[in-house]
């Protein structure tokens, strides 16, 4: 079990945002609940379905999934939904609510921060309005809609995109003066340079990009030449800024969260090296794509990544340094827990130019295509000294040791150890000689799970009382239960929570406090009673259960103590406490084991 810090937030906020922001209310706002009784019935967001499975109980302020399992509060739900950490969820929801995050009290200058915050992040959607409607202009425009066009990016693509056009470098500065944004604001953006005087649009000439963070706010812009102009970068990206950290921000990921929440998001995604590679495979369909906002992916971006999907297709361009970011880049990734495969282009080909050699059916075969890590870092020693010659052989056996020396697993290792063997002609007892000059895990090594609580009568006892305690079961009774009867700490817990509020506990306030998927089975814990049984009865064969299964482990205890024992007073006392427990195991009262 894990308690949740909540980044500082108090309990009372946290109840007083929860009651502000009505469970029902919001998820309606994602998907069509229809009531039923007392609950709220609609087809889950979290996976594919067409029979609604996805409850939400506006009494207890929570939804479960009977489908899928999934559970938690309105906070839980947003952060699925918006793939948001908790504070940036709570965050959220409190600019709904109208409510003050608790650290407008600690920083006596937030609300001055906050205020020009919302000026600059007010210029940069009217800055982006402004170069958008300049593309749609009849003559201003035709020129970049025509190089668009050649790019096969069409106008829906560009209106997708948000794609726009500064004319010149004089237009943009005027016009949002006008507007009544100072020079400041404009410098603190980014957007301009020069003078104040003789301001220039930082952007001048190219074709507007607008780079936006994960709530969809536009938060810098990229400009790309189309005039075939020399002697100036092809692109140009926004500086950081107050509102724009280039190392925590990924291109696109506004797109593939909308996509969530209308389609029910992917299970992958595939990364690429810039936003015009997200916009190229976005004009043929492909639409889960993302982009660093340079060569070398933060960890921070990995995060961003990690929230949304557990797996990633790296495909970067097919030249040397498309090559080395991708060796770099897939480390960070894994860093953050993902599973990572890279797709391999033609030599100098982007993901751009494979569409338009090979169509959209060669770039996704390239995909389905891909390679685990250690198979690309391979065949990237292949490619480089082949083995076709003697040295060839000897360079690309040292090369590719060095890249094993990474795999901890010795049966993964076997298997790339038989790879190799076979394209070089070296054994593999040789190659294993040689590869065990470094350091081996002599067993795999697990990926890190959470603890997983055995499946025993005693789990499915636990399970199945605090479900019926925590939903106000007429059948439930907690004083026939001690804490310590419960098979795990987590169940433990809650049962205190439980008893410390006099069962006036909200199920909805404890996914904040308890971090463990456990809660999840506790809560859609659901038994089906023949015309035999039925909840009053179950419930105290479940209470009986654990408590006759807390008095053997006792007696186990008593005897091991016994067998140690020398004092013959002392075994006189042991003998007659397991007496007294013998006789609570016998008793089918639960009064009796107490």
């Amino acid at each position: 079990m894990a308690y949740n810090s909540n980044g500082g937030l108090t309990p009372s906020f946290l109840d007083e945002l929860k009651f502000k922001c009505d469970i029902v209310s919001i998820i309606s706002g994602y998907i069509r609940l229809d009531k039923k009784g007392g609950k709220y019935f609609g087809c889950c967001p979290f996976h594919n379905e067409k029979t609604p499975s996805f409850c939400v109980n506006a009494d207890e302020q929570y939804y479960h999934c009977f489908g899928c399992g999934v559970s938690g509060n309105v906070i839980n739900f947003v952060m699925e939904m918006e793939s948001l950490s908790f504070y940036d969820a709570v965050k959220l929801l409190a600019e709904r609510a109208g409510m003050e995050m608790p650290e407008m009290h600690l920083d006596p200058d937030y609300k001055k921060k906050k205020e020009k915050k919302d000026i600059l992040h007010g210029l940069m959607k009217d800055t982006a309005h402004y170069y958008r409607n300049n593309l749609l202009r009849e003559n201003e425009g035709k020129e970049a809609r025509e190089y668009l066009q050649s790019r096969g990016i069409s106008e829906d693509i560009a209106r997708y995109y948000g794609i726009g056009l500064s004319l010149d470098n004089e237009h943009m500065p005027a016009y949002m003066r006008r507007k009544s944004y100072t020079i400041e604001n404009l410098r603190d953006c980014g957007l301009v340079y020069g003078q104040d005087s003789s301001l220039k649009d930082a952007f001048g000439g190219r074709i507007i990009v607008p780079i936006l963070d994960g709530m969809g706010n536009v938060v810098a812009f990229g400009g790309r030449i189309y005039h075939g102009e020399k002697d100036v970068a092809k692109y140009k990206n926004s500086t950081n800024t107050e509102i724009f950290d280039k190392g925590r921000t990924v291109y696109g990921i506004n797109f593939v969260k909308k996509e969530k929440k209308e389609n029910g998001g992917f299970k992958e995604l595939i990364l690429v090296e810039g936003y015009m590679d997200v916009i190229a495979l976005g004009s043929v369909g492909i639409k889960n794509v993302v982009a660093g906002m340079g060569t070398a992916l933060t960890d921070g971006q990995a995060r961003e990544i990690a929230r949304l999907v557990p797996m990633v297709y790296v495909c970067y361009d097919g030249d040397s340094a498309g090559r080395k970011a991708t060796i770099k880049n897939v480390e960070t990734l894994m860093r953050a827990g993902l599973e990572v495969k890279v797709v391999s282009l033609a030599d100098g080909c982007d993901p751009d130019d494979t569409i338009k050699n090979e169509g959209y059916e060669g770039f996704i075969k390239r995909v389905r295509e891909a390679l685990p890590v250690i198979e690309y870092k391979l065949k990237l020693c292949l490619d480089a000294y082949g083995v076709d010659s003697v040295d060839g052989k000897a360079k690309y056996v040292r090369a590719a040791l060095k890249v094993l020396q990474d795999v901890k697993s010795v049966a993964e290792r076997e298997v790339y150890l038989a790879i190799v063997s076979k394209l070089s002609g070296v054994s593999v007892e040789t190659l294993t000689k040689d590869l065990g000059k470094a350091p081996v895990v002599e067993k795999d090594t697990p990926t890190p799970q959470p603890p997983q609580i055995k499946e025993d009568k005693t789990v499915k006892a636990s399970r199945f009382i605090l479900n019926k305690l925590l939903t106000k079961s007429p059948c439930a009774r907690a004083d026939i239960v001690k804490v310590e009867w419960l098979a795990s700490d987590l169940y433990k817990s809650l049962l205190e929570e439980y008893n410390s509020t006099d069962g006036e506990v909200k199920i909805g306030s404890l996914f904040d406090k308890f971090e463990d998927p456990e809660l999840n089975n506790i809560v859609g814990d659901d038994v089906v009673f023949d015309e035999d049984a039925n909840e009053s009865t179950y419930f105290t064969d479940c209470v009986l259960v654990l408590a006759n299964e807390y008095i053997s482990k006792a007696l186990s205890e008593l005897t091991k103590k016994y067998n140690g024992a020398t004092d013959a007073t002392e075994k006189r006392a042991i003998i007659a406490e397991m007496a007294s427990l013998q006789q609570k195991l016998k008793s089918k009262k639960i009064e009796d084991k107490f």
